[in-house]
């Protein structure tokens, strides 16, 4: 008999000897428990010895039935059968230490380490038999007549029947198992209980009835069971519960009715009820509730009844469930709750009215012992100033995705110890916290409007979690120093609209604590408690963000707030800073803006760090510095331009400048230039200067501080240089960059690199120094064979694949000769893949015609005929690309505006970044296909690729050219195979999954 599974459990108490032979007298004085189990004709009886504390011996055994041995239908006992029979190999008894045991009944295979083995599984049959069997299981069961069994067990307590086929339960004969204390049938498709099936377990304390298909319930159905203390009904089809269906359970504590058809329910139907403490008639369609229903359930604690399409709480359903803790209504169509309905239950906990329609929080008078309520996804329009005083024990309060507009003290200031407030997502603009004390731990206002954000955060005392993200915060103050807190605090401020940040408060703090020993709470271990996340926030780095900037940058000293993310902590503006992460800029790159004077196109301000006021003409493109300046302009910032000299400095709006960066321009002289003489900053590298005039260096020399920058001027050096290498080496304090001053030195056919400095003369002066040379002859010698070249160059460049595709189709040797390359990928499953909208398919089927059916043949994959079944779209996406040397991708308005454009693109673009090749083919189905739909990441990979046309000329040698390349020997390969199996067609070819 198949699928057949049966778990029995034994229990056999008798006294225990303390010998270690195992022979008859051991086993029959040795108390066992054990379990018998079968499944799919296979059976396994697993025995330990009981628990004994004063003994040092303990016995496990696991005997196994013959495989494929099956129950017979004949009236010999199934138990006996099976200790009669031959048990195969893998049956094992071991004698251990009891000092093994719990180890061992968690890890079985201890066995074999640390107990040794007895044969004694001959004797099986001596020390065990029916009557030690106290628990029974049949699962998996197709044939009723296994349940036969039931009589062979008169000391039964526990009976488990699980997902059997069995139907009839009238077939079960419990006639001769009074004892039974627990039975379930639990999903056995039961579709009727016939009146006193259960009358003779007297002992019944549970019965297990849910997921079945029971329409009807009749008080005759649980006749005599007094005992009765659990009924779990649940997933069944029940749709009315009469007056007297439960008449004859006049014990019964715990009722499950839930996932039934119920619309009906009789008020007097748990009138004999009166011990229940737990009734649940959830994910039923009720509809109304009796108002009388509870009546008599003086002893309730807890009600379920949500999924119940209820509209409103009759007000005298618990008026005489005094000892009620705990209601659930959620997923109701409840709008309102009548103030006196939880009047009269002093005890209640914990309430669940989340998923209504509620406009307003329900009325809670004298809740002392209210824990938790949950009331979010209604409509609730403000929060009750009467709720933390009616119950200030309450623990957990979430009214999240409601419409409340306003948050103040008086909404929380009486709650002992609120540990979770959850008010997300609401309409919330306003919050006034921290005028009185308020003892919250987390507090979670995101996803609202908030502008108006006042707290006094000394008087959040208890406070752990902040989390106001998604908000339209634009200033914040950061959070001080709470000295009365003990505990670490996080506070998020991710994604509002913060472009000003306040840190008075903070700074006056960390000023104080140096000196103020009250303020020595501020900190833990010397380290802060505050942790603050700002990231994703449109700060505006100027110069009023260069105290925050330099707060994030310190190592030393006192840090009352440690900032998280500070990666994602980037700047809105100035639009050249525009998402770059504060922690990375530079302290030059702080400043507030100057309009007054300031020469276009440069800008100008006043620098953060040492309020000087600056322009910056870098990147402009100027050949001169601008004649005008405004007033007092110290710096000036004039890198990447196309400066010849310094002259137009000598200007008198340039005169006060202390700061000169010049990198990258074309200066070759510094000649006639007037040293400002209060300059201390002078930066020139990366231009053409071979020396320095005598009016810089000396102005150098005779400073007590100065910065001077002037690497890549050169390269080429000889005697000349003198002069400037005694400069370098007098003055190396001054020259930051003195190493990177380098000159390549040439040695017996080799070049070395090395500082100038350190370069003796006499190898400077054996260098020779060509003089009068005019490189206009050779520049004009050179230029017409230049002119020509580049000509052809540029001819080769624009056509370039257009005279590779036609040498790829119509002189294919000459091809191989000059462009051959190993582009065979072997391992790869087709040739390529193509990625096409529906709304393209004629295009598609040009393709398979015109790619697969003429020379060079290529293998295409398309999804329609060789995606495996079964599998996720994105799953087949991902293999598709990673089987294919290359993917085609008709781009059309209809495939751009397809769900999985963007999923099919990234997973050939992911394939293709880390590859030189072009693997990625993008045929536009026409001239008017937009681009403007797809993301920008796309978009610049697909611009950087050659795009074809549909239709175009040349449309098909290109396409072929950008196909892998075919080797004859390719073509003789597939040609042998077409002429092998002239029915093998490119449909027959399965996309292989990865293993």
């Amino acid at each position: 008999m198949t699928n057949l599974l049966i778990w029995i459990i034994l229990i056999h108490f008798v006294n225990k000897s303390s010998q270690q032979e195992c022979d008859k007298d051991i086993l029959q004085t040795t108390s066992f428990d054990c379990q018998f189990q079968y499944e799919n004709s296979v059976a396994r009886l697993q025995c330990t010895s009981a628990d004994d504390p004063l003994d040092k011996t303990f016995y496990y055994m696991k005997i196994f039935w013959l495989e494929g041995y099956e129950v017979q239908n004949d009236s010999e006992s199934i138990f006996k059968n099976f200790l009669s029979t031959n048990f195969t190999s893998e049956s094992v008894f071991f004698i251990c230490e009891s000092a093994y045991k719990n180890f061992i009944l968690l890890d079985p295979f201890i066995f074999s380490q640390h107990c040794m083995n007895q044969n004694c599984l001959e004797q099986v049959s001596e020390f065990i038999n029916e009557t030690s069997v106290k628990k029974l299981g049949i699962n998996n069961s197709e044939d009723s007549s296994v349940f036969r069994i039931l009589n062979e067990f008169p000391f039964l307590t526990e009976v488990n029947f699980f997902d059997n086929y069995l139907l009839n339960i009238s077939e079960l004969d419990f006639g001769n198992s009074k004892q039974i204390k627990y039975l379930s049938l639990r999903k056995d498709n039961i579709d009727m209980l016939p009146d006193q099936i259960f009358s003779n377990l007297t002992f019944l304390e549970t019965l297990d009835l849910s997921q079945n298909r029971i329409e009807f319930l009749s008080n005759l159905s649980f006749l005599h069971l007094h005992d009765l203390k659990t009924l779990n009904l649940s997933f069944n089809e029940i749709s009315e519960i009469a007056n007297d269906t439960f008449s004859e359970l006049t014990n019964i504590m715990f009722l499950y009715l839930t996932n039934n058809k119920l619309v009906s329910i009789h008020e007097n139907a748990f009138a004999s009820n009166a011990m229940l403490k737990s009734l649940d008639l959830s994910a039923n369609p009720l509809c109304v509730l009796p108002e009388r229903l509870l009546h008599n359930l003086i002893n309730l604690e807890q009600f379920l009844c949500y999924e119940c399409n209820l509209t409103k709480i009759p007000q005298n359903l618990f008026r005489r469930a005094i000892k009620l803790t705990a209601v659930d209504f959620n997923t109701n169509e409840i709008e309102t709750i009548p103030a006196k309905t939880f009047e009269r239950q002093a005890l209640l906990k914990h309430v669940r009215l989340f998923c209504n329609k509620l406009n307003a929080i329900p009325d809670f008078k004298n809740k002392s012992y209210l824990a938790s309520l949950h009331l979010y996804q209604n409509k609730i329009l403000s929060l009750n100033r009467e709720l933390s005083k009616e119950a200030p024990s309450l623990a957990y309060l979430n009214v999240s995705e409601n419409k409340i507009q306003y948050l103040s003290d008086d909404h929380v200031s009486n709650f002992n110890d609120l540990e979770i407030f959850d008010l997300s997502k609401n309409e919330i603009d306003i919050v006034h916290l921290g005028s009185v004390y308020v003892n919250i731990r987390r507090l979670y206002l995101s996803n609202n409007s908030i502008s108006l954000f006042d707290v006094q955060w000394p008087k959040l005392v208890t406070l752990e979690v902040l989390e106001m993200n998604y908000n339209h915060i634009t200033v914040l103050e950061l959070p001080p120093c709470i000295p009365s807190v003990k505990q670490t605090v996080t506070f998020s401020f991710q994604y509002n609209e913060i472009s000003r940040l306040n840190m008075t408060a903070l700074m006056a703090d960390e000023s104080r604590i140096r000196t103020d020993r009250t303020m020595a709470g501020c900190l833990f271990n010397g380290m802060s408690k505050n942790f603050v996340d700002i990231s994703h926030n449109p700060l505006i780095c100027d110069c009023e963000l260069y105290p925050f900037y330099t707060y994030l940058k310190q190592t030393t000293g006192i840090i009352l707030d440690t900032f998280l993310n500070q990666e994602n902590v980037t700047c809105s503006k100035p639009v050249h800073l525009q998402n770059k992460p504060v922690i990375r800029l530079q302290e030059d790159e702080f400043s507030c803006s100057i309009e007054a004077n300031c020469p276009l196109p440069c800008t100008c301000g006043i620098r953060a760090k040492d309020n000087k006021t600056f322009v910056n003409c870098s990147g402009t493109k100027m050949n001169e510095v601008p004649p005008e300046a405004p007033n007092q302009t110290y710096v000036l910032y004039f890198n990447k331009n196309h400066l010849k000299n310094m002259n137009s400095l000598n200007n008198p709006s340039w005169q006060n400048l202390i700061e000169i960066h010049a990198d990258y321009n074309k200066i070759t002289t510094l000649e006639d230039w007037k040293v400002p003489e209060n300059l201390h900053y002078l930066s020139l590298k990366g231009n053409e200067i071979k020396n320095l005039p005598k009016s810089l260096t000396d102005f150098i020399t005779n400073q007590s501080d100065f910065q001077f920058y002037f690497a890549d001027n050169f390269r080429k050096c000889n005697c000349s240089n003198r002069m400037l290498k005694k400069f370098l080496k007098d003055n190396k304090a001054f020259v930051k960059d003195i190493d990177d001053i380098v000159c390549e030195i040439e040695n017996n056919g080799t070049i070395t690199v090395l500082p100038l400095y350190t370069i003796p003369d006499s190898m400077l002066c054996s260098i020779p120094i060509v003089l009068g040379f005019d490189p206009t002859v050779t520049v004009l010698s050179l230029c017409a064979g230049f002119i020509f070249l580049i000509a052809l160059l540029l001819f080769y460049y624009k056509q370039r694949q257009l005279i590779l595709s036609f040498l790829y189709i119509h002189c294919d040797e000459v091809f191989q000769c000059c462009f051959e390359e190993n582009d065979s990928d072997d391992d790869k499953v087709f040739d390529a893949f193509v990625a096409y909208s529906s709304c393209d398919r004629d295009i598609m089927l040009e393709l398979l015609k015109e790619l697969e059916e003429k020379e060079p043949h290529f293998q295409l994959c398309i999804h329609e005929r060789n995606w495996l079944p079964g599998r996720f779209i994105s799953d087949n996406i991902m293999n598709s690309v990673q089987s294919s040397k290359r993917t085609i991708v008709i781009l059309s308005n209809n495939f751009i505006a397809s769900p999985w454009f963007r999923l099919e693109l990234r997973a050939a673009i992911f394939e293709v970044s880390g590859d030189k090749k072009n693997k990625l083919i993008v045929i536009l189905a026409d001239k008017s296909t937009s681009l403007d739909g797809i993301d920008t990441e796309i978009r610049h990979v697909i611009s950087k690729r050659t795009y074809l046309v549909w239709g175009e000329r040349w449309f098909w040698e290109k396409l072929r050219y950008a196909m892998p390349r075919k080797s004859c020997l390719e073509n003789e390969e597939y040609d042998k195979i077409e002429d092998f199996n002239p029915q093998r067609r490119n449909s027959d070819i399965a996309l292989m999954e990865n293993v």
